[in-house]
Parts: structure tokens; sequence; C-alpha cells
């Protein structure tokens, strides 16, 4: 979503910089645009294992299990991310060269509803 991009680029440089998060962001909105879903599956698990400080958590499963500023529905939707880019991210990441192959689709790295509801809410935490 431009608007969310641009809502944690205009982020206020305190406890944490989200640079490198905005960054993330670009280059996901790029590879997504241009169909490198393999790169996406990357990017989406880079970002979720980037923003747990945020929460005072130290790995996106904990900030799924225990978080509670963002209320029940946000924990449901955070399991949801991490279980589901997890097992998907981990299949082509850690699968070595085979005899034949299988890519991702655009509907395997479709998180968008998901990945929005982390960016409002670190955006949310963020905000001075």
């Amino acid at each position: 979503n431009p608007k969310r991009l641009e809502e944690v680029r205009a982020l206020p440089k305190t406890k944490y910089d989200t640079a490198r998060l905005t960054q993330m962001l670009v280059e996901l909105n790029i590879c997504y645009g241009r169909g490198a879903y393999l790169a996406c599956m990357y990017l989406i698990r880079a970002i979720i294992d980037h923003v747990p400080p945020v929460f005072e958590q130290p790995t996106f499963t904990q900030v799924a299990n225990n978080y509670a500023g963002g209320g029940r529905s946000f924990r449901e939707a955070m399991m949801n991310l991490e279980s589901g880019t997890r097992k998907i991210a981990d299949g082509y990441l850690h699968s070595q060269i085979r005899m034949s192959e299988s890519l991702p689709s655009q509907t395997q790295v479709e998180f968008r509803a998901m990945l929005d509801t982390l960016l409002a809410e670190v955006c949310r935490v963020l905000k001075v």
C-alpha cells in the first residue's frame, strides 16, 4: 500500500530508525511488481525478522504469541503471518537444487493484508 509505505517513511527517528524497513518495503513492491516472487518471500521473512524490537520482543514468534498492544485480532493475524510466511519461505530458502523445481506464484506471496496490519501497528507504536 503506497500510503502505508509513506506512513512508515514519515515515522520520526526516535528509538528506532526505520530506514532499512522502508527500503525493504520499497524493494518488496519492486519485486512484486516484476513478478520476482522468490525475492518477495525472502523480503517478507526479513521484514518480520526485523521488527520485533518495536514490540519489545526478541523474535517475531514472540510478537505473534505475546504482544498484547494490538489486541487478540492482531495476535491472530500475526500468528498467521508467522506460520504462513515461514513455512513457504523456508521451503524455498532451505531446499537444495533438484531435478524438477516449482517456483512460487503470486498467490503464495499474497500476505498483503497481514503485512499491512503489522505495518499499521509498527506505525502506531512508533508515532510520537
